[in-house]
């Protein structure tokens, strides 16, 4: 049994009712090379068998915490709440449904001991379905398979996605606004000093890519030219959800929610937010309010953003791929979450 007294990464994992994959993915994470971790399960209420899961490793493994809360509040509290618990050098969020190759978290840590100007590090990513099959990336193109991710890793304004990782703050912001990575960037391990000069993800879906471009304004991103991460696309899962009401239910669990809120004003008012606050220099700043100021004039999306808003359709339902749509749900999915 291993013991870690003073670990240099520590790893969050926000569940609430992770009952049917939770063992796979606390078995990827344990399988790891790199062993100077721990492993903090933050519990949201589960009802399910989530709780007796967890018990059941941390009488196996000393490096598992498990904290469980008396009530939901919220998939973006608990998300927070095990930074807040965090001791490590380094800090990773993980999903109950998601699975590593044994040697990421290995050279991720490398990347970020070797080069002090990174403050976050992933790996290349591809999709798994329900049973853990890879998704080709002809039904995927938004991660595509190993075979051409070098190739199709792309902006959307046609910009390497590498610009994340450029010395110009600008360029590294840009990279991440104009990017079409999903969330799989908060899945990477970074500097827990640096995570916590951020406001965290603020409480609204999809408030991850505003934390990305915040720390995109504090230091570089480095990318390992592998896959080493799979992230599973089932009918469960948070970006399943379709309606405005089931992602701020998502977000908020049991807690008292707002009547009237846009989620898209409050994620510019987020990056808009970070610009301001950031350490840089005035001509910087401006580069990246140029650049929030070109995102907001994709006026070809304000069609279908308008329409969604009458609809309450929820934030990034248009971004649904076909094999998606095949793997979920008729019914709204509000029962069982990601995180």
């Amino acid at each position: 049994m291993i013991s870690i007294a003073s670990p240099k990464l520590s790893i969050g994992i926000p569940v609430y009712n992770a009952a049917r994959y939770l063992r796979q993915a606390l078995d990827s994470l344990l399988a790891q090379t790199y062993e100077d971790f721990e492993l903090i399960i933050s519990d949201n209420a589960s009802d399910d068998a989530t709780e007796a899961i967890c018990r059941e490793y941390v009488s196996r493994d000393n490096r598992v915490k498990y904290h469980r809360h008396d009530t939901n509040r919220g998939a973006i509290w608990n998300c927070n709440h095990t930074v807040q618990l965090a001791q490590g050098e380094y800090f990773k969020w993980a999903a109950y449904d998601d699975l590593h190759h044994e040697t990421f978290l290995q050279k991720c840590v490398e990347i970020l001991d070797a080069q002090p100007d990174v403050v976050w590090c992933h790996s290349l990513t591809s999709h798994i379905d329900a049973t853990g099959n890879t998704i080709p990336g002809s039904e995927d193109p938004n991660i595509p398979d190993e075979q051409h991710a070098h190739s199709l890793l792309f902006t959307e304004n046609g910009l390497p996605q590498q610009t994340r990782a450029s010395a110009t703050v600008s360029e590294r912001f840009t990279g991440v606004l104009m990017g079409t990575t999903w969330c799989a960037d908060s899945f990477g391990l970074i500097r827990t000093e640096t995570l916590r000069k951020t406001r965290l993800l603020l409480p609204c879906y999809g408030s991850e890519k505003v934390l990305f471009g915040e720390l995109s304004l504090l230091g570089k991103y480095a990318e390992i030219p592998e896959v080493l991460f799979l992230e599973r696309i089932h009918a469960e899962a948070s970006a399943s959800l379709r309606t405005a009401s089931a992602q701020q239910g998502f977000v908020l669990g049991t807690q008292r929610r707002r009547r009237f809120t846009s989620t898209r004003w409050n994620l510019l008012a987020g990056h808009f937010g970070a610009i301001c606050r950031a350490p840089v220099s005035f001509a910087q700043k401006t580069k990246c309010f140029t650049t929030l100021f070109r995102y907001v004039c994709q006026f070809r999306k304000w069609k279908r953003v308008l329409g969604q808003m009458v609809l309450r359709v929820g934030v990034g339902a248009e971004k649904r791929t076909q094999h998606e749509i095949s793997q979920t749900s008729p019914q709204p999915v509000n029962t069982t979450s990601t995180i």
